[in-house]
């Protein structure tokens, strides 16, 4: 049984998958295992992956496309560590990732972790700290993902909470972190860039952005909506604020003006705000429709 399993989802990976791989093989802490969930690649991962069976700490599984969620939960399902830590395969942990986390969860006893992150774009390459809001983290957890990265968790701690919720195949991060901070379960904070992030065009979250408007959509829905119609006003405001925003992202981003004018009513709907009613986009949208 390893300390750490790094559970690392696989997508037609195979031009970028060596990098995460070697991130975690030369980890400054050494006792893990390592599992790749194949999500259904048609490219050539299998090939890259096959030279690292040898290692009797990497484990391969494949499954039909189920999407990033289901892969990361599958992989955490057949993982044996006291400890879990995700890894894209786009992506890298720092070399003192593991020993760092374990450290830290033995220390604090944490049941999820905040971490630093260096985003590299290119040649760009940035240091994104972790900075906690003030006031009532739930509340601010609603309003906006605050979380840089959460990726590592005591297993108990995982499961114990519901795992990824594998319908939400975009914005899965936001939804676990709400709830998790939702069920009141301490976390400890890790102000070094231990999670190397790569963004390279055609991911998930720069490749399609309507996809990515109707996940959030779906979020929304799921933890706003339902807490503002349950009558939790000040909920009710930041489902409106979310939903406001979304309307002229659709609009100035997707110029899809229907979808605009939809989140603006449910916003409206929510809050009555005098603001966003004498607001130039408000009036915009309607001169569109004007001329329809």
């Amino acid at each position: 049984m390893a300390l750490v399993s790094i559970v690392v989802p696989a997508y037609n990976a195979s031009g970028y998958l060596r990098g995460a791989l070697q991130s975690v093989l030369t980890q400054s802490m050494q006792d893990f295992e390592i599992v790749i969930v194949d999500d259904g690649s048609t490219d050539q991962t299998i090939s890259v992956i096959q030279p690292y069976l040898s290692d009797s700490r990497v484990h391969y599984v494949f499954q039909q496309n189920r999407g990033l969620p289901a892969a990361r939960n599958a992989g955490a399902m057949i993982s044996t560590g006291k400890y879990l830590a995700f890894l894209d395969a786009d992506d890298f942990l720092a070399p003192r990732a593991l020993e760092t986390m374990c450290t830290k969860f033995d220390e604090t006893g944490a049941a999820w972790s905040i971490v630093g992150v260096l985003k590299v774009e290119g040649e760009k390459k940035t240091v994104r700290p972790v900075i906690l809001p003030a006031g009532d983290l739930f509340l601010q957890i609603l309003a906006d993902d605050f979380v840089t990265r959460s990726p590592f968790y005591p297993r108990n701690e995982f499961f114990d909470v519901g795992m990824y919720d594998e319908e939400m195949k975009v914005r899965e991060d936001w939804d676990l972190n709400i709830r998790m901070i939702a069920s009141g379960k301490r976390f400890v904070i890790i102000d070094e860039p231990l999670y190397v992030y790569t963004r390279s065009e055609g991911s998930i979250t720069t490749g399609n952005r309507r996809r990515v408007h109707a996940y959030t959509e779906k979020l929304l829905h799921k933890h706003h909506k339902a807490l503002a119609d349950a009558g939790n006003h000040e909920i009710a405001h930041i489902y409106a604020k979310n939903m406001w925003n979304m309307a002229r992202s659709s609009a100035y981003e997707l110029r899809d003006f229907p979808a605009a004018f939809r989140y603006m009513r449910e916003s409206l709907k929510y809050d009555m705000s005098v603001a966003r009613l004498f607001h130039p986009f408000l009036h915009r949208i309607e001169s569109v429709f004007a001329r329809r």
